[in-house]
């Protein structure tokens, strides 16, 4: 992935999750969160540029995880995520990191 092109996307995982985090955070979404574990500081670090963007971290993986592994975990967020099935307000913008956190990672390891 080009330079300008992971900049782009950095800019826009920012701007959603600095969008969401002004606003107000549920119990219930702060449950969610740390159930995925993620911590609500972690993303407004990332929101104010003091964190930087891990996608494997976003998934709650090491860098050494197999293929298999990734994909596993990508298909376990979406289904916990997805907001007909979370029951939870605001996963919307979760599931948008998570999507872009396993885009990286697909170009990363070069996957179609």
């Amino acid at each position: 992935m080009n330079q300008y092109r992971t900049t782009k996307m950095y800019q826009r995982i920012f701007a959603v999750i600095q969008e969401e985090m002004q606003g107000w955070m549920s119990d219930q979404l702060a449950t969610l969160l740390k159930s995925l574990g993620i911590e609500a500081s972690q993303l407004q670090g990332m929101a104010t540029g003091q964190t930087t963007f891990n996608p494997y971290a976003t998934l709650g993986l090491d860098k050494s995880a197999s293929d298999g592994e990734v994909k596993k975990r990508y298909r376990e967020l979406l289904r916990i995520l997805h907001p007909d099935t979370a029951g939870v307000e605001g996963t919307a913008f979760l599931l948008q990191i998570v999507l872009a956190a396993y885009e990286i990672i697909k170009q990363e390891r070069g996957w179609q």
